[in-house]
């Protein structure tokens, strides 16, 4: 039994979907379909009901998803502790965050707080599956922070009083395409276009639980622009193939202005519409009231006074 099998398991459980696991397993639905039946078959039983959809754990698959969520729990618990003794004299500090934020974000922003967070060793891990995956990481500890998104509209989304957060800074998300051969754009939804518009979505689009931000743009589209026809295309977890789709010319995308900044001053993508389409997202830094090491609350409270300031 592999360890990759269980953490297959656990994802098929959640969305019921062997594409949508497969893509957030980052493996061919093909080899995630024979991953789950050698597990079944390491087994002994079923422990998927494939008969109906979205498909449901048999009673053998409830039977064994605690067991499954414990092994995995104890496998990791005994890596970080081996990995801690290599670390244990060097003061280090863990966050958690999205992919694009681990990119575009963190590093400069680490730079620009050198003297907040003056450390040995820092990590960040991007590879949590959901928002309850994130804080159940903060919870146990396992990470210090966690640097996420947040739409204004989503403002009760984290309980303020269990995860306490501090605003460090905005982003946009612009509806962006290729320009046609003259510089235009190849969509411009404000003319409302009668035919179906391509659009290039993440694959988290409709689950609010586990897309962080990107359900926004779905609701956007639905208020916005009820009128008119998106027809997926594509759809990726990575924001940087879908920006490299959209460099390609196979539809509208809302992109973080950060990942997309270079691009739209050398033309090689322009705006969909104006900026009435733009949506504003918070970027916040959060941690788990209930973890009270003296250390974390001093970054705490260097970032609060620091976040505090008038001009910030």
């Amino acid at each position: 039994m592999e360890l990759k099998w269980l953490e297959d398991f656990i994802s098929l459980s959640t969305t019921g979907n062997f594409r949508v696991s497969s893509e957030q397993r980052f493996v061919s639905q093909p080899a995630f379909s024979r991953r789950i039946k050698s597990l079944e078959a390491w087994i002994g039983a079923d422990l998927i009901d494939r008969s109906c959809q979205p498909v449901k754990l048999t009673e053998s698959g409830r039977t064994f998803k605690p067991i499954a969520l414990s092994i995995i729990h104890q496998a990791y618990q005994v890596r970080r502790d081996i990995r801690g003794q290599s670390l244990a004299r060097r003061e280090h500090i863990k966050f958690a965050s999205l992919n694009t934020l681990a990119l575009h974000f963190i590093p400069c922003w680490l730079k620009r707080h050198s003297d907040i967070f003056d450390l040995d060793f820092i990590s960040v891990r991007t590879d949590y599956m959901g928002l309850d995956s994130y804080l159940t990481a903060l919870d146990a500890a396992e990470v210090d922070f966690f640097i996420g998104y947040q739409d204004k509209a989503q403002s009760m989304l984290l309980d303020p009083v269990k995860y306490p957060s501090i605003l460090l800074a905005t982003e946009v998300l612009m509806p962006v395409v290729s320009p046609d051969r003259h510089g235009n754009p190849s969509w411009w939804l404000p003319d409302k276009p009668q035919s179906a518009i391509p659009y290039l979505r993440t694959n988290s689009h409709t689950d609010k639980n586990n897309s962080h931000l990107y359900w926004s743009v779905g609701h956007h589209i639905q208020t916005q622009y009820a009128e008119l026809t998106f027809s997926a295309v594509y759809e990726s977890s990575s924001l940087s193939a879908i920006k490299a789709m959209a460099l390609q010319g196979f539809g509208v995308a809302w992109l973080p202005l950060s990942l997309i900044r270079d691009d739209l001053e050398c033309g090689k993508l322009v705006r969909a519409a104006d900026t009435n389409s733009d949506i504003d997202v918070d970027i916040k830094i959060s941690k788990s009231a209930g973890n009270q090491s003296a250390k974390l609350q001093q970054y705490w409270q260097a970032l609060s006074t620091h976040y505090a300031e008038p001009h910030h």
